[in-house]
């Protein structure tokens, strides 16, 4: 349930201030026709408020107001699925939560650098289904395949490197996942977009590597880090900075862009590999290749149809006043008669 003027409903905190004020104002005239002499002589002549029939008046009033507010607010109900027919890709964006994109070679640090980017991708996109994958040590998909970017914006906003659950760098874990994800006829609209600083712990899978090229999926990569390197930072549990990440030796361990890999496994998927620029451009080039890859159609169904509900509440505010009219016109006539 939604409503096409939801500003409308604020009014409806006035609806019980309405029903005190009409109550107030019987009383009154009550009391006012009381003063003028012996009731039972007024009840032959005087008005409904003087019959006691104020309190039921004020309420039909109050009632009828509230539903033709809630009418006017145009209800609507999103309960015709339609089918749709829209043409894109599929693209899975992997980020890398290792503690090392903590680093602040990148403004304003790597993971927040990567997010930008990921949420400039997903903005630029019509059509496509994107989905994403976190990684560190492993890797896990923390949203499918979708057509909702703003969840997946939410989800990206939400990420820090404190959402890996595990220790390490393993730039083939996340590749492992999207091969998973990826059924047969999907790989040909399949891409893999990798965001991370190129440190990989874990080894070189030719394995991962020989099913991508197989399967024609293609991986790029931004490589969100500098060669010259930053150290990395730690935080205590308030999020205060307390030093930097040091070796057994005791020196400060320094960060630096991993390129090898990530130019390898370009290669061998026949994507490409970009280094983060110290400005704010680097997911152009990769929303131009997502413009001109080959788009699959895919059907869906939305709540792109909403039916208007306005008919019940206004039928019941019409309802309440009609009752209050029949109910004072019966009213008077009892009472000149």
């Amino acid at each position: 349930m939604r409503f096409s003027e939801p500003t409308l409903l604020y009014f409806l905190v006035f609806v019980p201030l309405l029903y005190l004020l009409l109550l107030g104002l019987g009383k009154l005239r009550f009391r006012e026709r009381e003063r003028l002499g012996n009731l039972d002589m007024l009840n032959r002549f005087s008005s409904r408020e003087v019959r006691g029939h104020f309190g039921r008046d004020s309420l039909f009033i109050s009632l009828g107001v509230l539903f033709l507010i809630l009418a006017l607010a145009g209800p609507q109900a999103g309960t015709r699925l339609e089918p749709v027919k829209i043409t894109g890709s599929d693209i899975y964006i992997a980020i890398d939560l290792s503690r090392s994109m903590r680093a602040e070679d990148i403004r304003p640090n790597r993971i927040e650098r990567a997010k930008i980017d990921a949420i400039e991708l997903v903005k630029s996109l019509q059509g496509d289904r994107v989905g994403l994958i976190l990684f560190a040590g492993d890797a896990f998909v923390q949203c499918p395949l979708t057509t909702d970017y703003d969840a997946v914006i939410t989800f990206l906003k939400s990420i820090d490197t404190d959402t890996a659950v595990s220790s390490g760098t393993s730039l083939f874990s996340p590749l492992e996942v999207a091969l998973s994800a990826i059924t047969p006829e999907e790989e040909k609209y399949s891409i893999v977009l990798l965001l991370t600083d190129g440190e990989n712990t874990g080894e070189v899978n030719d394995r991962v590597l020989r099913q991508l090229q197989q399967r024609n999926i293609k991986v790029f990569s931004i490589g969100i880090a500098t060669k010259d390197g930053a150290p990395i930072p730690l935080f205590d549990e308030t999020g205060r900075r307390t030093g930097y990440k040091k070796d057994t030796s005791g020196k400060v361990v320094i960060s630096r862009l991993g390129d090898d890999q990530l130019t390898e496994i370009a290669r061998r998927t026949n994507g490409y590999f970009i280094e983060a620029g110290r400005g704010l451009n680097d997911i152009g080039k990769f929303i131009a290749t997502v413009n001109e890859m080959k788009k699959r159609e895919i059907e869906t169904k939305r709540y792109s149809v909403y039916e208007e509900r306005f008919q019940v509440p206004l039928g019941l505010g019409i309802l309440f006043l009609i009752v209050f009219a029949l109910t004072s016109v019966k009213t008077k006539r009892k009472v000149t008669q």
